[in-house]
């Protein structure tokens, strides 16, 4: 018994193994990207404001924008921490 392949069978076994490739190649790139994110981690910003743990090292302050602001009192270096300070809850602005 000869069995004669058409060609819409050689078609839908190409389509399905190409189907089947383009998942397999979607898995292994995945794996490759998340291997090569683990070697090289983000680097950390410093924050020079981070190991400041007393108000004499540090002044708080609100400017006329209300924007806080972090004052160092040695090095008059600022830094801001949010946009907007809210006075009350209840205010109607």
């Amino acid at each position: 018994m000869k069995t004669v392949l058409t060609k819409e069978q050689v078609m839908t076994v190409l389509k399905k193994v190409f189907s089947y490739l383009v998942i397999a190649g979607a898995l292994v790139a995945g794996f490759a990207i998340g291997r090569f994110t683990q070697s090289y981690p983000p680097v950390k910003e410093a924050n020079p404001y981070q190991a400041i743990h007393s108000i004499k090292n540090v002044s708080i302050a609100v400017n006329e924008s209300n924007e806080l602001m972090l004052i160092d009192r040695s090095t008059g270096k600022y830094q801001m921490y949010s946009n907007r300070i809210y006075q009350n809850a209840s205010s109607n602005e």
